[in-house]
């Protein structure tokens, strides 16, 4: 996500002024903006669209590291765990989302 320091560093003292106009221009180009106080940075905000892109790149991440980390295991000799197990545990995962929902 690229930055354009003109607009998106703010001081929060504006950003409380000027909340609402602020916020429409954070959903409009998905972007960031960052409050500064006396003078530093201090909080990032995020627009929905900036954040769930930001989450899913995370998770994206994560999941990557551990397909690795299970692809060295499987290349060092490890036996891992049986399908049927992991199926197992995803469908219990997928069960206590839906309850949680």
């Amino acid at each position: 996500m690229r930055m354009d320091l003109k607009k998106d560093v703010v001081s929060l003292t504006d950003f409380a002024r000027n909340t609402k106009q602020h916020a429409k221009e954070l959903a409009a180009g998905g972007r960031v903006r960052i409050l500064t106080q006396n003078g530093k940075a201090s909080v990032v905000v995020l627009s929905l669209d900036a954040f769930e892109r930001m989450a899913h790149d995370a998770e994206e991440y994560r999941m990557d590291l551990r397909l690795r980390e299970a692809l060295e295991s499987y290349a060092a000799g490890e036996a891992g765990v049986a399908a049927k197990t992991v199926m197992g545990r995803l469908r219990e995962r997928a069960d206590q989302r839906r309850t949680k929902a």
